[in-house]
C-alpha cells in the first residue's frame, strides 16, 4: 500500500492507523525500511496505556536505523496507541508526531519514503490496506474535483453539482464496502476513524456483533460515549445558538484573569458597533481569519466599529504571543484556557464571530472573510 502522510513535513514513519490481533502472541513487531532519499537516523517511540492516553515527555525506546533498516517490538495485552517521531541525522528530531494503534500479535513491515510510505504486515493490516485502497481508489475523483474548484476564481455550478454529487455517492460507497467487510476489524476501525458514518451507525447497525465484543470493545466503548456526549453538546449549544441569535439582545460574561474581571458589556452595548471574535492562538483558520479583522478595525474604528477578541481554550502566555506575532491591534479579554464564554454562545467551533449593534442587538452571527466586512458595511450604511 502507498500511503501520503498529509500531516507531516518530514520523512518520519507512520505504522498505520490501525490493527487487529490474529496471533495468540501478545508481541508487536516493526520491520521498517527507509529509502535512499530519507535521512532519518532514529525514531523515538512512544506508548500510550490501555485507555489510549498517551505522555510525549520521554520515549520508551529509541529505534536506531541501521544499514536503512529499523526493528521494534513490544509486548502488550491491548490495544493501544504508539507514536513515533523521526530523529534525523545530528540529533534533530522532527516536530510532528505519526500516531497508529499498537495491536499485540500484529507485524508491521514499513519502507518510509520522502512524504509517503509503503505499507504492509500480518492479519489485520492486510485488512486495512484493502480498506485504504479502495478508500484511496473511491477519493481520487473528489480530490480531482476540489483542486479544479480551488483553482477556479469564479466556480463553474456544473462543477460544484458534480462534486456534491461525487460526495454523497462516496460516503454511500463507503458504507457499502464497510458492510460487505463487517467482520473484519480492518475496514470497521478504520471507518470511525475517518469518520463517514456516525459511530453508532457504525457499531451498532452495521459491524459484526463480534467486532463490538472483541479486542477493541474498550476503544468502540470510548468513541460510543464520546459520540454520546458530543451529541449532548450539540444539544446544549443549539439552544444557546437559539437564545442568542440575530435579534437577540447580548448575554453579558465575565473573564477573570491576572486579578482582573472584565466583561463583555464593558465593550457591547455601549454605543457602538462590535465585532466579537472567540477565537485561539493554537488554532489555524482563527490565525488566518486575524488578517480581514485588523483590515476592517482599521478601516473602520472612526466609524463607530470597534473589534474585540475573546480568547477561548487558550493558555493566556500563547494568547499574548499570538497578539504580538499578528500584530494584533484591538483589544481583547484574555483568559487562562476560559471556555465558558464562548460556550454561552453555544460556539461548537472557532473562530465564531458575531457583530453586535450599538445598544447591543445581536445583528450577524459566524462570520468569516469577506462576509465580515460586508456585514459591517451594511450595517453602517455604507
Amino acid at each position: 500500500m502507498n500511503k501520503h502522510l498529509k500531516h507531516i513535513m518530514c520523512g518520519a514513519l507512520s505504522v498505520g492507523l490501525l490493527a487487529s490481533c490474529t496471533q495468540k502472541s501478545n508481541t508487536f513487531v516493526v520491520e521498517g525500511f527507509v529509502d535512499e532519499a530519507i535521512t532519518d537516523s532514529a525514531y523515538n517511540v512512544f506508548i500510550g496505556d490501555e485507555n489510549f492516553n498517551v505522555s510525549m515527555e520521554k520515549p520508551v525506546e529509541v529505534i536506531v536505523v541501521k544499514d536503512k533498516k529499523f526493528h521494534y517490538e513490544c509486548n502488550v495485552d491491548y490495544p493501544t496507541y504508539i507514536f513515533f517521531q523521526a530523529i534525523f541525522p545530528g540529533n534533530i528530531p522532527c516536530q510532528a508526531y505519526v500516531d497508529a494503534i499498537l495491536v499485540p500479535g500484529e507485524t508491521a513491515q514499513i519502507t518510509v519514503h520522502n512524504g509517503y510510505f509503503d505499507f504492509d504486515g500480518t492479519g489485520f493490516y492486510n485488512e486495512w490496506n484493502r480498506f485504504e485502497e479502495f478508500y484511496k481508489q473511491s477519493t481520487a475523483r473528489i480530490n480531482d474535483l476540489s483542486r479544479q474548484l480551488q483553482a477556479q476564481e469564479n466556480p463553474d455550478e456544473e462543477l460544484i453539482k458534480e462534486y456534491f454529487a461525487v460526495r454523497d455517492s462516496l460516503r454511500e460507497n463507503l458504507i457499502s464496502y464497510v458492510k460487505e467487510h463487517n467482520t473484519e476489524n480492518g475496514a470497521v476501525i478504520p471507518a470511525s476513524m475517518r469518520g463517514f458514518v456516525a459511530d453508532s451507525v457504525l457499531f451498532n447497525t452495521i459491524a459484526a456483533p463480534e467486532i463490538k465484543d472483541g479486542m477493541f470493545k474498550k476503544y468502540i466503548s470510548s468513541q460510543l460515549e464520546n459520540e454520546a456526549a458530543y451529541a449532548k453538546r450539540r444539544a446544549e449549544a443549539a439552544e444557546k445558538q437559539k437564545a442568542t441569535a440575530a435579534g437577540a439582545m447580548f448575554t453579558d460574561f465575565e473573564v477573570e484573569y491576572d486579578g482582573k474581571t472584565q466583561k463583555l458589556s464593558d465593550y457591547v452595548g455601549k454605543g457602538q458597533y462590535v465585532l466579537v471574535d472567540f477565537w485561539a492562538s493554537w488554532c489555524g483558520p482563527c490565525r488566518q481569519e486575524i488578517p480581514n479583522l485588523i483590515n476592517v478595525y482599521n478601516n473602520y474604528k472612526d466609524k463607530n466599529l470597534n473589534v474585540l477578541g475573546v480568547t477561548v481554550s487558550d493558555k493566556a502566555d500563547d494568547s499574548k504571543r499570538a497578539i504580538e506575532e499578528l500584530g494584533i491591534n484591538y483589544p481583547q479579554i484574555l483568559g487562562e484556557n476560559n471556555t465558558a464564554a464562548a460556550e454561552m454562545y453555544g460556539v461548537m467551533g472557532i473562530p465564531h464571530i458575531i457583530l453586535f449593534g450599538p445598544d447591543g442587538t445581536i445583528l450577524a452571527r459566524d462570520l468569516r472573510g469577506e462576509m465580515i466586512e460586508m456585514a459591517v458595511k451594511q450595517h453602517l450604511g455604507l
